[in-house]
């Protein structure tokens, strides 16, 4: 990999400036640290760090509010923020010849912020609105909860967004002076990486930022240490939820911490990935869980060994001390080698894959010199990960995996008697710690080549050697839209079963191969298409490539591990009804299609994926895998000509089993307006509301494109009407869909049940202008580059590309569909916009779902 290392320059002011120059793509990100979070506001100022954040934006002595979104938005860039426990961070992401915009935009908003008392006011409703919506999505519940109880007496205890009784009281003054306090150069650090001259980088900064006032100098309040427990502490909540859901934690260390990476080691031998032992054993020997999954959590000071799992009630009592069996085994047993390197590769994958984008090599250079010491701080990291031995992973579970420094805490369901009680879980937990066991011709890099195999199935490759890294994508025309209603969700258990199983290897076999590789490998499935998609470092190409073949080419469907993805389905429906959002899509969408495939749920119904087996798999298989129908893609350093030759060896003999399904009669906008309502345990009123769009090869798809990008982002006009002049709600958000056959375009919105018809009205206002020309060809121009920047910025890394070529060419758009994208998108003229809106958008034809609280009687 082609990469300068890091450069750190300090300015009089004590503004330091950490540079990452990569010039292998033509995009810069930036990331302004601020040294101050959530954890050094005072308990009656909770949530003033990020409500101060989130005023950056609203508004400087320069640009009024929204502004600076628009500016970054126009040139196809991103920007954001968020506020963690030890930092807030602003971050801009664009093309490098926009790159003195972002380091502008940014250094507005931390030096010249005008806390305006009309913007605090729906900025404050706003995060109060998030607040709420927290109380409705299980996890974050659960998430708010865990540290809570693992921190009484340190910050890290208080949500980053505050409480509702606090973030009311915020006002004017309360802002200034935290920001006056804190945002000052001395307390910065700007991170640049990618395509950058350091020189003129080290420069553009000394005459803004580098240059401002330092401000005095404040020490960080002093954070009190968290005391010991001493004894194994829970809490369980009924709530509205459909499974069990609990995080185990272990108080822990904090980043900078020798025993940091041996606990990242051992986080990924017990939960992370498919040959995980929590996946491995509860979930795929044992079916004892839905999911389950390890992580630790290290911050600026002592964090969390975190282990998680979704459970449906009847097993718990199974599936609870199975999961402590296995954690408290990592301080029993010496992880194996095998396990050992596999989870060494992953982590070194993982950081791969970050530095394919200059977000992801921002964002690492940040973190390491903010939480690790210093610019070399990655390197110690790296460093002490080679040195990890079996035996040094087991002396620090067991400094760290003990009863008396855990915390549970769970979220069981309200209709049902509990399924646990604080001194069963306590007396289990302390049962499995003490569990004694025995051990038992090179291309020009960059073109995109397309060759035919003689049985129809097309092979596209483009060599990319700036990244050791190979991609690769089969697409084949279907999924959703091909299945019959009584087998619907059919596509997506066969392509999630690939993976279970073929004809010469077992899903553990799959699964560490995999973890060899350094990659990933599975199945996916979309309303136009299925297929299969991996990813592996280079240096495993061939390997990669013929167990890629094996998966796609020669599936065995093995009953049992179908069985367990059966229920698996089942349990992700049964899941899905915890999210209110995904509850009001999934109303709107069959609001909208009617009997039409797009109307029904991807993983297909309860009933349906009930009746599903491997047999079924099996006969479906070679129907629905068409050579004809199928496109491959391979991205990445690879050599294109021995690509062709292995896919024409390998996948030259396939041929089709019978006829293609009947294509579905084509889903038809409604004669007249269809609202759909329901209630539901929810503290949120949720709304969608949209239009039947248009087919992914349609003449007019940049047109409408174009239009919803006038629509969509913080600069876009929903976020600016809902948001930021009516205050509706935090979230605002379009949808725009495509496929074979028609999509959609819709507005969600997420609002207080009182607003909810007021949100309506709006939304429809909003799509009435548009569809009625309400527009300039300045707003156009901006969406125009905004849809070009993202789409550039979006193909930066191989699996992005590959997923575009593949399913351009089986949709039939050619492979080479991108390179025409920008010219097709700018050359989109105001007239076409307004008669594609009209077209799509016009009043009297919209769908609404709305998912609101029960009515008090």
């Amino acid at each position: 990999m082609r990469r300068s290392g890091s450069l750190l320059h300090r300015y009089p002011n004590g503004l330091q400036l950490l540079l990452a120059p990569n010039p292998g793509a033509p995009a810069v990100a930036l990331e302004l640290w601020v040294r101050v979070g959530s954890a050094d506001e005072s308990p009656g100022q909770a949530g003033v760090s990020h409500l101060v954040e989130h005023m950056l934006f609203k508004g400087t002595r320069c640009r009024a509010a929204g502004e600076m979104a628009r500016e970054i938005e126009a040139v196809g860039g991103d920007v954001n923020a968020y506020t963690s426990p030890d930092h807030t961070v602003l971050s801009a992401v664009v093309a490098s010849r926009y790159t003195p915009l972002a380091l502008d935009i940014l250094t507005d908003a931390v030096l010249a912020p005008r806390f305006a008392a009309g913007e605090l006011e729906r900025e404050r409703a706003v995060v109060l609105d998030e607040i709420r919506s927290g109380e409705d999505l299980p996890q974050q519940y659960l998430a708010e909860q865990l540290f809570a109880a693992a921190y009484p007496t340190h910050p890290y205890g208080r949500p980053v967004v505050g409480r509702e009784s606090t973030v009311a009281a915020l006002d004017q003054g309360a802002c200034l002076e935290f920001h006056r306090r804190w945002y000052r150069p001395r307390n910065m650090t700007l991170v640049v990486a990618g395509e950058v001259d350091p020189a003129a980088m080290v420069a553009a900064v000394g005459r803004g930022l580098g240059s401002a006032p330092p401000g005095p100098r404040r020490a960080r309040p002093r954070r009190p240490r968290e005391p010991a427990a001493g004894t194994f502490r829970s809490v369980l909540r009924a709530r509205a939820v459909s499974e069990v859901y609990l995080e185990l934690a272990f108080s822990a260390t904090a980043a900078a911490h020798p025993d940091a990476p041996a606990l990242d080691l051992l986080a990924g031998v017990l939960g992370q990935g498919e040959a995980s032992r929590l996946q491995r054993r509860l979930k795929l020997e044992q079916n004892l869980v839905c999911g389950a999954g390890a992580a630790n959590y290290a911050p600026l000071d002592p964090g969390l060994f975190q282990v998680s799992a979704v459970v449906e009630s009847a097993r718990l009592t199974a599936a609870y001390p199975a999961l402590c069996e296995e954690v408290f085994r990592l301080c029993r047993e010496p992880v194996g080698d095998d396990e050992l390197e596999r989870c060494r590769e992953n982590l070194e994958a993982d950081r791969v894959y970050q530095l394919e984008t200059v977000e992801g090599q921002a964002q690492r250079a940040g973190h390491f010199h903010q939480l690790c010491g210093g610019p070399g701080g990655e390197a110690a990291y790296r460093a002490a990960l080679r040195r990890l031995d079996p035996a040094g992973l087991r002396a620090v579970a067991r400094r760290y995996l003990r009863p008396e420094r855990a915390v549970l805490v769970g979220l069981h369901p309200a209709d049902r008697p509990p399924p646990w009680t604080s001194a069963w879980v306590a007396e289990g937990t302390c049962r499995a710690a003490t569990i004694r066991r025995s051990r038992g011709g090179r291309r020009r890099p960059g073109e995109v080549v397309l060759r035919r195999l003689d049985n129809g199935l097309r092979v596209v490759v483009r060599e990319n050697p700036a990244v050791p890294l190979v991609a690769v994508r089969a697409a084949v025309l279907g999924g959703q839209r091909s299945e019959p209603a009584a087998r619907a969700g059919v596509c997506h258990l066969l392509s999630q079963a690939l993976v279970c199983g073929t004809r010469r290897f077992s899903a553990t076999d799959i699964a560490r191969q995999v973890d060899a590789l350094g990659g990933q490998l599975d199945g996916f499935a979309g309303r136009s298409s299925w297929g299969l998609r991996g990813e592996f470092l280079s240096r495993h190409r061939r390997a990669g490539l013929e167990l890629f073949a094996e998966v796609l080419c020669r599936p065995s469907f093995p009953a049992e591990e179908v069985a367990w993805l059966r229920d698996d389905a089942r349990a992700a429906l049964r899941l899905r009804k915890d999210d209110p959002a995904e509850l009001a899509v999934r109303a709107f969408e069959q609001a909208l299609y009617g009997a039409h495939p797009y109307g029904r749920d991807l993983l297909g119904s309860d009933r349906t994926v009930a009746g599903l087996d491997d047999a079924t798999l099996a006969r479906l298989h070679p129907q629905v895998l068409r050579p004809a129908d199928t496109v491959l893609a391979v991205v990445g350093d690879v050599d294109a000509e021995q690509v062709f030759a292995f896919c024409g060896a390998t996948f030259g003999g396939l041929s089709a089993a019978g006829a293609p399904p009947p294509a579905p009669a084509a889903p038809r906008r409604p004669p007249r307006p269809v609202e759909v309502a329901q209630e539901a345990p929810v503290a949120q009123a949720h709304l969608v509301l949209g239009f039947l769009g248009c087919q992914v090869d349609a003449p007019d798809r940049h047109a409408l494109r174009v239009a919803g990008a006038m629509l969509s982002g913080q600069g876009g006009r929903l976020f600016r009407r809902l948001r930021e002049a009516d205050g509706f709600g935090y979230a605002v958000e379009l949808i725009a869909t495509e496929g074979v056959d028609p999509g959609y375009l819709a507005a969600q919105v997420t609002t207080v049940p009182e607003r909810q018809e007021e949100a309506r009205q709006a939304l429809l206002e909003e799509f009435a202008a548009l569809a009625g020309g309400a527009f300039d060809s300045a707003e156009v121009a901006e969406a125009q580059r905004k849809l070009v920047g993202g789409f550039e910025l979006a193909l930066q890394e191989n699996a992005s590309q590959a997923a575009q070529f593949a399913l351009d060419e089986v949709y039939g758009l050619g492979c080479n569909a991108y390179r025409h994208y920008p010219d097709a998108v700018f050359a989109v003229t105001p007239r076409e916009v307004a008669e594609a809106a009209s077209r799509y958008l016009a009043p009297g034809h919209h769908v609404a779902a709305l998912l609101s609280p029960a009515a008090e009687n």
